[in-house]
């Protein structure tokens, strides 16, 4: 199959499905509008567009993208198929010109629709819409549940460093609830945790012993040092309710997550040995019983119903077995 994916990839998780799909042997174009930067020709252009943005208050970056991925979609040959992730990342003249290269068109909203709404006109683009968000899955008949993914091998380590690993990017709410898990730990002498916020909100008032860094981590990085931790800590943004990577990272690593996402005891690979499901306002739940009990693994018929060949099967409808 021709198979071409448009998204805003910020943490490359998008680039495994590609190399998944390729492994399979099907062709695909990969468009990550993160990839796309501007930069100015000489310094002439960098003062007129200074003059620009303060006179006429027109700035020359605001169209580059645009013009740049019209150019990339308009010399994309047929395509079998293709994947839009988070349409209102794009403008709609980007979204209607995707259609024109394909007779299946699909998407996927990796957030809730409150947060990331469709296109108005979403039943004559898409042939099918695909939502990690449980409850949106739940309130509109037109929306398919889609997942994230176990992306890594099976692998067991068992003298992690850590107790515990969280890294987040920028999120008032959920950086002042992991302060107050990190005050928690603290009072139970447990320090050998590894909390990151990535461009922090917040810059005080917050507990001294988490990481604020305005430095990308890859994916790579975040990976070994989930497996070097015990636990995963997973916390929901307010008004979505669809299921963090960190979910299906624990499983492939065997690692225990505490969450704030309530609606992780809606599927069949919840355990509260291994998942703890904990309120906003009280932490106490926090208990040495569930810091200190031994994983129990997910069985085999439910493990894989969530790795990344079942996934690309569901959104591609491509048998998981490579050929």
């Amino acid at each position: 199959m021709k198979i071409a994916i448009l998204v805003d990839d910020v943490w490359n998780f998008n680039k495994l499905i590609v190399e998944r799909l390729q492994q399979k042997n099907h062709i695909v174009t990969f468009i990550d509008s993160s990839e796309i930067h501007f930069s100015y020709k000489n310094n002439v252009q960098r003062l007129t567009n200074f003059f620009s943005k303060t006179l006429l208050n027109k700035n020359i970056k605001n169209g580059f993208l645009d013009k740049k991925l019209k150019e990339i979609i308009s010399d994309l040959p047929k395509q079998d198929c293709i994947l839009i992730i988070n349409p209102d990342t794009f403008k709609e003249d980007i979204i209607n010109l995707l259609k024109t290269k394909t007779d299946k068109y699909i998407a996927h909203n990796y957030d809730s629709l409150e947060r990331h709404p469709l296109p108005e006109n979403y039943k004559e683009l898409f042939d099918n819409v695909f939502s990690f968000d449980i409850q949106d899955v739940k309130k509109y008949d037109y929306l398919t549940l889609l997942n994230n993914f176990i992306y890594l091998e099976k692998c067991l380590l068992t003298t992690p460093k850590n107790k515990m690993f969280m890294i987040l990017s920028k999120s008032k709410d959920r950086e002042l609830i992991l302060g107050k898990i990190a005050d928690i730990l603290d009072k139970k002498n447990t320090t050998n945790y590894e909390f990151i916020v990535v461009n922090p909100e917040i810059r005080k008032d917050i507990n001294k012993n988490i990481v604020l860094t305005n430095k990308t981590i890859s994916l790579e990085e975040v990976a070994e040092k989930i497996n070097n931790a015990e636990i995963l800590i997973d916390l929901v943004r307010p008004n979505q309710s669809g299921l963090s990577f960190r979910f299906f990272e624990a499983m492939a690593l065997h690692k225990k997550v505490i969450t704030n996402n309530k609606n992780v005891k809606l599927f069949d690979f919840y355990n509260p040995n291994n998942i703890l499901v904990i309120n906003n306002d009280d932490f106490n739940d926090i208990n040495d019983d569930f810091l200190n009990n031994v994983y129990t693994p997910v069985p085999e018929h439910i493990y894989q119903k969530y790795t990344i060949d079942a996934w690309i099967e569901t959104a591609f409808n491509i048998p998981s077995k490579i050929n």
